[in-house]
């Protein structure tokens, strides 16, 4: 395994990346590794040779497996909790025709 030394001179980006690992339980080392990797591999349709959004190529279904490789990657999970109250229930604005 490859060792490397950061020299992080702005204490507010140790803060953010150390609340980062917090949140997802996660050492400090474990989030800057993620982090790098992260950043060097190409998304799934970089993978596959599907185009870019540039050209408005991507589909549905290209932009949902995109969505959930991103979410699987950042270990992001919803919760029903998550949507608890998430619908406006009031009864909107008055409108004359």
């Amino acid at each position: 395994m490859t060792q490397i030394i950061l020299e992080i001179g702005q204490p507010v980006v140790i803060e953010k990346l150390r609340s980062l690992a917090q949140k997802y339980q996660r050492t400090l080392e474990e989030q800057i590794v993620l982090i790098l990797e992260n950043a060097v591999t190409p998304l799934p349709q970089e993978q596959r040779g599907i185009s870019t959004l540039e050209n408005n190529q991507d589909g549905f279904w290209d932009m949902t497996l995109r969505f959930r490789e991103r979410m699987r990657q950042e270990n992001i999970v919803f919760e029903d909790a998550d949507f608890a109250d998430l619908r406006d229930r009031s009864v909107g604005r008055e409108v004359e025709f």
